[in-house]
């Protein structure tokens, strides 16, 4: 029995050993695919096909939608996108409430996106010392692109994809002033190709297109609800009986 057990650790270790080693092996050729795709990025400003094409329905379904969201005063239409709980540890502990900012111009086929901002607050109501924080992301140029099929014969060429890399992050903390009036406060400003992570890029580009996507679900069941709504009425309306 004992040899038996014996065996079979050393196989283990073996095993054990055998992966190591094949990482070893592996390890260049996955740094040298992880530079690759570092450099191409940068060269592209993080384009993403798909956030180009969230950002197209967004211009479309926004002035549909624009009966039953909030109009800010510069004339952006507003929808709240998170809201919740955060824990960081035991004693820090915030609530936090995210809304979408959409500016867009035209409509149907002409539909476009001026610019894009979400804002974040959140406060720490349950900790000794207060206090309020705000996340400002700003795509000054969230740009959509007509990509023709390519026809018969022809070469299929890139398609072309807007950069991403001009968005902006704001970071701000309020403050009180003499007579106890609270005022956010900017304390740093980010341009995403400014920064010198790529792994943040990379991970605040998908917080952003998780966020797009989560606006255009809403979008859709506002418009259905609309469409909905209207229909019942003109039903109401042509009912001679």
């Amino acid at each position: 029995m004992l040899k038996r057990i014996t065996v079979i650790s050393a196989l283990l270790v073996a095993a054990i050993c055998s992966v190591i080693w094949a990482q070893k092996i592996i390890d260049p050729q996955i740094l040298a695919q992880q530079e690759e795709q570092k450099k191409r990025a940068d060269e592209t400003g993080y384009g993403d096909i798909e956030i180009d094409n969230l950002h197209r329905e967004i211009a479309m379904l926004a002035p549909r939608a624009a009966p039953r969201m909030k109009k800010e005063q510069d004339g952006g239409l507003s929808l709240e996108i998170a809201s919740g709980e955060s824990i960081k540890t035991i004693s820090e502990r915030y609530l936090y409430n995210g809304v979408i900012i959409l500016y867009p111009t035209g409509e149907g086929q002409n539909a476009k996106l001026s610019k894009v901002r979400l804002v974040f607050e959140r406060n720490n109501p349950f900790g000794k010392a207060y206090k309020r924080e705000k996340r400002e992301v700003v795509n000054p140029t969230p740009n959509f692109f007509d990509n023709p099929e390519a026809k018969e014969g022809q070469q299929k060429a890139d398609p072309k994809v807007d950069r991403n890399d001009d968005i902006l992050v704001t970071y701000f903390e309020s403050e009180f002033d003499e007579r106890q009036n609270e005022t956010f406060k900017e304390k740093e400003k980010v341009e995403l190709k400014t920064i010198p992570f790529y792994d943040k890029k990379v991970d605040f580009v998908e917080t952003y297109k998780k966020y797009l996507r989560r606006t255009v679900k809403s979008l859709r069941f506002t418009v259905e609800s609309i469409e909905i709504t209207q229909k019942k009425k003109l039903r109401d309306l042509f009912e001679l009986k």
